[in-house]
C-alpha cells in the first residue's frame, strides 16, 4: 500500500476516475496528508484539475466543527469525519457509478453476494443520509465501521482506503457487487455471502492477504 504523499498524486488520478465513470466530472475526492485534508472544489472540472502539474485541490485542517469556504463541496464535512475516526485512512472518493446509485436511490443495505465485496468492502454497505450536522457525521461513522465504503441515499457511496489503488479498488468491487444486486432482484433473487461467514472473510483477508500484500509491494 502506497501511502500519498503529494495531494498531486490523487490530483493526476482524477481524470481516470471520471473516465471510469467512478466520479462526475464534477465529483468529489479527498487525500489526507498529515494533518491537512485536500479535496476537490465545489463543481470543479475533474478533468481539467487533473491535467495541471500545480495543486488545484483546497486544503482543510483535519479537525472538527470548522467553518469552511464557499467553495468546499457538502461532503467535506463526511470526509473529515471519516478521517478523524479512521487514521489509517487516507484517500476518500464519492463514487456515482451507474449501479452504486441504483442501489443507493434503493436504499436497501446491500450484502456481498460475491466473495471480494466481504473482502475488500466489507460484511454489507449499509445507507445513510448525507448530512453535515454532528447527528448525520456520528451515522455515517456508525455505518461504514468495519467497512471501506457507506451508500448514500440517492448520492453513490463513499469509498475510503489507505491509497489510491485500494480505494480505486473498493469502488470497482462495490459497483460489481451493486451490479450483481440488481441483476439478482431483476432475475428473481440472489443467495448473499451468510453475514457470519462474510465477517470471517473479511477478517482473513485484513489479517493475512492484505498485510502480505503490503509486504510483496
Amino acid at each position: 500500500m502506497k501511502i500519498p504523499q503529494s495531494p498531486i498524486e490523487l490530483q493526476a488520478f482524477l481524470p481516470r476516475l471520471v473516465q471510469e465513470g467512478i466520479l462526475k466530472p464534477d465529483g468529489c475526492a479527498s487525500v489526507k496528508i498529515g494533518r491537512s485534508v485536500w479535496i476537490t472544489p465545489k463543481k470543479s472540472d475533474l478533468k481539467a484539475l487533473g491535467k495541471k502539474n500545480k495543486n488545484g485541490l483546497l486544503e482543510l485542517p483535519l479537525q472538527a466543527d470548522q467553518i469552511f469556504p464557499r467553495d468546499v463541496p457538502e461532503e467535506s464535512v463526511a470526509h473529515i469525519a471519516l478521517y478523524l475516526e479512521h487514521p489509517e485512512w487516507n484517500v476518500i472518493v464519492h463514487s456515482t457509478q451507474e449501479n452504486i446509485m441504483t442501489c443507493s436511490m434503493a436504499g436497501t443495505t446491500v450484502r456481498p453476494l460475491l466473495d471480494d465485496m466481504a473482502q475488500i468492502v466489507g460484511p454489507n454497505a449499509k445507507v445513510v443520509q448525507l448530512g453535515s450536522d454532528r447527528k448525520a457525521s456520528a451515522t455515517l461513522v456508525s455505518a461504514i465501521k468495519r467497512r471501506n465504503a457507506v451508500l448514500l441515499k440517492n448520492a453513490g457511496a463513499l469509498c475510503a482506503h489507505g491509497s489510491i489503488d485500494d480505494v480505486h479498488s473498493v469502488c470497482q468491487v462495490l459497483e460489481k457487487t451493486c451490479k450483481a444486486y440488481v441483476d439478482s432482484r431483476i432475475l428473481g433473487g440472489g443467495k448473499p455471502v451468510p453475514w457470519l461467514e462474510a465477517e470471517v472473510i473479511r477478517f482473513v483477508y485484513q489479517r493475512k492477504y492484505s498485510k502480505q500484500a503490503e509486504k510483496n509491494r
